[in-house]
């Protein structure tokens, strides 16, 4: 909808100055027959050329304008705005379609009465066709005579006297083909009822209709005196009708004087040739942008984009401190969060009593403004918080952490095997950090160092030189094989030997079964790789005694091997 107040807008701007050109210049004219083609075009011009857009004005360049301005933007102090509460706006647009809608509803709906009050009046009148296939209607309403279409109303009474002159005058209307005019008019006044100029234009054609008529009358051989009598006598006292062609009409001495002129000189139809330059006139008031709604559109958006995108590149350009300066209530912390190994994304920093925080990035960087003397904390899961105090700006602090107590060892890294023990050798040769595990839920596991249960304390205690590898066991081997104990994990320590490094694991109460063989109580796990394991099987309680006797303990693992099953094939 808002195209479309644009296109009248664009139209009564059309309007205005056709009218102006024909009501200077061509109106006073006796070429009765080239007005009235001249009107209806001006009519069919401001219909159609609306829906055209010209580029006759060269776009106005906003470029030098926008460097001039983003040169001092570095100049510019960067302070910080309260959000407020926007201004209430009134909906203008919204306002003026539901205004436009009412008026043309109401315009149409009175051309529409006025037409079925000339099709009443028709039809209840007495009808006569006549040689020329007009209809001539008798009616015996006091109205004055007017014609529509084909169809020639006359009142009964006060007729007999002028009869031959008011009906050659309304035949000359009829075979004119006046009433389409009118029709074409009628709509037109319709959709632009907001505009006195389509109420103008209007008038203009119904008086060249009359121009037309009269001349018709006279020229059949009707005294031009006892006609112009004739036409005031009819003007006054009698009802007529708007949209139809009235015998009497409103300008009825512009009709006389017409009647009076001499005929204007042919020489002066090379007035006409001058719609051509108003016509190119018209184009160039069109092509002005703000009565064109995209080129509108289109120039605060190209306008807005250049300076939001220098803006922004310049803004993003602007050293960080710079801010700190002009903003002296708030510091800008900016760094990095590391570790011994490096830097740590997704580590977080928050300032201490508040919501205010942040994250670091890929590179393991932050930016942060805070007040003068906040507490920074930093934390990352598996590593112990670290809290700094700010006292003034920074753009290189550099914080490291160091890791927790506990660490998280990663499970299920070999999901072939699950429910099997799984080896984890310490790369990390020149750690002397104490480390602990914790299972991901965060509850401690079970820790046995070379065979041995021993407590949380006395594992945190162990150097981590002296160990030579870390093995987890998970779901049902953890605790089918240490009870109640194993359920959140076990990890088996194995500390370094000068005489073996290899991790024996010798329960007294464990019987292991490798391929239907039973293996001796000292017998390594280490020596079987993962990769030639088929299938693991845990029995405990009664049934290993049932089986196995008194050898079978409390629990028996029973182990087949890949190669077991290729020699059955």
């Amino acid at each position: 909808m808002e195209l479309f107040l644009y296109y009248l807008l664009r139209a009564s701007v059309l309007m205005a100055l056709f009218y102006g050109f024909y009501k200077l210049f061509l109106a006073g004219s006796t070429f009765h027959h080239i007005n009235r083609i001249l009107l209806i075009f001006i009519v069919l011009t401001v219909f159609l050329l609306p829906l055209f857009h010209f580029h006759l004005i060269p776009e106005k360049k906003t470029d030098p304008v926008t460097e001039t301005f983003l040169a001092d933007l570095s100049s510019i102090p960067v302070t910080e705005f309260v959000e407020t509460q926007p201004p209430v706006e009134i909906p203008w647009m919204q306002i003026l379609i539901v205004l436009f809608a009412a008026g043309f509803l109401f315009a149409l709906v009175r051309y529409l009465i006025g037409l079925g009050q000339i099709a009443a009046i028709i039809r209840k009148s007495e009808r006569q066709t006549l040689a020329d296939n007009t209809v001539l209607c008798m009616t015996d309403k006091d109205i004055s005579p007017f014609s529509w279409v084909k169809y020639i109303v006359l009142p009964c009474k006060g007729l007999p006297a002028d009869n031959r002159a008011v009906i050659r005058h309304e035949r000359a209307h009829i075979r004119l083909r006046h009433s389409f005019d009118m029709v074409f008019l009628d709509i037109f006044t319709c959709i632009f009822w907001f505009n006195p100029f389509s109420w103008l234009l209007r008038r203009e054609i119904q008086s060249v209709h009359e121009y037309q008529a009269d001349e018709q009358v006279l020229l059949s051989g009707i005294d031009a005196k006892q006609y112009q009598l004739l036409l005031i006598r009819k003007s006054v006292g009698e009802y007529k009708f708007a949209l139809a062609n009235n015998f009497r009409q409103r300008d009825l001495h512009k009709r006389i004087i017409m009647m009076k002129k001499n005929k204007t000189n042919k020489r002066m139809k090379w007035n006409y040739m001058a719609a051509l330059p108003i016509l190119f006139l018209a184009m160039i008031v069109l092509s002005v942008s703000k009565l064109n709604a995209k080129a509108a559109e289109k120039e605060s958006a190209e306008t807005i984009g250049t300076v939001a995108e220098k803006i922004t590149a310049q803004v993003e350009d602007r050293d960080i401190r710079s801010r700190a300066v002009v903003n002296r209530s708030k510091i800008v912390v900016s760094g990095y969060v590391k570790d011994s190994h490096g830097i740590i994304t997704g580590a977080s920093i928050a300032v201490k009593g508040t919501n205010i925080g942040t994250i670091t990035d890929s590179q393991g960087k932050f930016v942060l403004k805070v007040d003068k003397g906040s507490t920074l904390v930093f934390s990352m899961i598996n590593y112990k918080s670290a809290e700094y105090v700010v006292e003034k700006s920074e753009d290189n602090l550099v914080i490291i952490l160091q890791p927790d107590d506990v660490i998280t060892v990663g499970v299920g890294a070999m999901r072939s095997f699950q429910g099997i023990m799984q080896d984890v050798e310490d790369k990390s040769k020149e750690s002397k950090e104490v480390i602990g595990i914790s299972t991901l839920s965060g509850k401690r596991p079970l820790y046995v160092v070379d065979g041995k249960q021993i407590s949380h304390e006395d594992m945190q205690k162990i150097n981590t030189e002296k160990i030579d590898a870390v093995s987890v066991l998970k779901n049902e081997a953890s605790t089918s094989l240490y009870g109640e104990d194993g359920k959140n994990g076990v990890v088996l320590i194995t500390t370094k030997k000068p005489e073996n490094s290899s991790l024996h694991f010798k329960p007294d109460s464990l019987l292991i079964i490798i391929d239907g063989k039973e293996m001796p109580r000292d017998f390594d796990l280490n020596t079987l790789k993962p990769a030639e394991i088929e299938s693991i099987d845990v029995l405990k309680g009664k049934s290993t005694n049932e089986i196995y006797g008194g050898e079978g303990r409390n629990r028996v693992i029973m182990i087949t091997t890949k190669k077991s099953n290729s020699d059955k094939k």
